[in-house]
């Protein structure tokens, strides 16, 4: 349960199934904070038409944001509400949104799968962002690639990233790029089938990274240790899978 006390103009909608929408923005931001943040919840709607499309129905019974005029400087994934400090940007919104299937509804059942959550959420703000005529995911996923190995980027195992690593930028965007690499490596057929086995069976529950690479393998009828040994628990550059 989330309470937000503050000086908020409430606004309501609904998505295209009729879920209510109900955001709270905080009277003291300023005009370009609105401005952005406006046109960043307006698009809500149609971001949970779209995820609920590839992943399944969205998990809970409302939907909405609180964009607080706080000094915090990050959004958080709350569930059903997330919060957002001083202003709501679409790849963000976006983000937090995508958290309410992976992190809310599944959550990790140890710190250390924390990129099932934030590498997921990076990836379906990926797919939002080409699905509006923005950059592809192909893309994006090019992006994370050209970091050179080099990098202390790929230092990291994001498996298990210990507690000074949870929220570094490779689990995110290594995630993410897992993701993708196990997209193109199984097909759509079978990664967006492995996504809904997934939200299915660990739906209101916690499920680690083993149990993640169980559904995967099911999903595709592969064995895919080779892959997630070097896109998980390699503190390297990918470079074939």
């Amino acid at each position: 349960t989330t309470a937000s006390v503050g000086d908020y103009e409430l606004r309501a909608s609904e998505a295209a199934d009729g879920l209510p929408v109900i955001d709270a923005i905080d009277d003291g931001l300023t005009t370009a904070q609105r401005a952005t943040t406006e046109t960043s919840l307006a698009q809500q709607p149609a971001m949970i038409e779209f995820f609920a499309s590839q992943f399944g129905a969205y998990p809970f019974n409302s939907y909405g944001s609180i964009v607080d005029d706080d000094s915090v400087g990050y959004a958080l994934e709350t569930q059903t509400r997330p919060v957002y400090s001083r202003v709501a940007r679409e790849g963000t919104v976006a983000h937090e949104l995508a958290h309410q299937w992976f992190g809310n509804a599944v959550s990790p059942e140890r710190w250390q799968d924390i990129w099932l959550n934030e590498g997921w959420a990076t990836y379906l703000s990926w797919l939002w962002l080409e699905e509006n005529g923005g950059a592809t995911v192909q893309s994006q996923f090019d992006d994370v690639m050209a970091i050179p190995a080099e990098s202390s980027f790929w230092d990291l195992a994001i498996a298990d990233p210990g507690p000074t690593g949870l929220f570094a930028g490779a689990v995110y965007d290594r995630g993410a790029a897992t993701l993708h690499a196990l997209r193109t490596k199984i097909g759509d057929a079978a990664f967006f089938a492995g996504a809904r086995l997934w939200l299915e069976r660990y739906d209101d529950g916690t499920a680690t990274t083993e149990d993640f690479e169980a559904v995967y393998e099911e999903a595709s009828g592969q064995d895919l240790s080779e892959f997630f040994d070097i896109w998980l628990r390699q503190p390297t550059k990918p470079t074939s899978w």
